[in-house]
């Protein structure tokens, strides 16, 4: 007989099988993966101070019911969301790149957009984007926050 504490802990065991062989990255990404030579904390604090001194890029009351990670099941990841009031209106979700190793590392991490979001329920992957759209996006995001991600950090990130 089959309890409930067992499925659980298959469940367990097959999502961290399934992570491990793909790295959790079943969303994809839009543009390059941007590491910066430093450890996950030192970044986080970083982008910390991005939000304190840049309130505009949190998201809005009104956006926020379009935050919806949690409930689409992608709550293991761990990520950020940063949003874009000037045309065109849109927020990004980011979100660290890498398994428990890389993720520990103190010698470098990784981000990456994994999903755009327009103002709807509906947010927009890799494959739903043409190529001029992809590089927009990566352009505004480079600009506008990784720039202060390394001015904050005084590093200099790597695209891969």
């Amino acid at each position: 007989m089959i309890t409930k504490k067992k499925i659980i802990s298959l469940a367990v065991i097959a999502q961290c099988l399934i992570c491990g062989l793909v790295s959790c990255g079943t969303l994809g990404g839009i543009g390059y993966g941007i590491y910066f030579p430093i450890s996950k904390k030192k970044l986080e604090i970083a982008m910390d101070s991005l939000y304190m001194k840049h309130p505009e890029y949190k998201i809005p009351k009104d956006w926020g019911k379009f935050n919806n990670w949690s409930e689409r099941g992608y709550d293991f990841l761990e990520s950020k969301i940063f949003y874009f009031k000037s045309s065109p209106e849109e927020m990004y979700y980011v979100t660290f790149i890498g398994d428990s190793t890389a993720l520990a590392s103190t010698t470098k991490i990784g981000i990456g957009i994994r999903a755009l979001n327009k103002g709807s329920y509906k947010w927009l992957l890799n494959d739903d984007l043409d190529s001029k759209e992809k590089e927009r996006i990566e352009k505004r995001f480079d600009d506008e926050i990784i720039s202060k991600l390394e001015e904050y950090t005084k590093t200099k990130a790597l695209k891969k």
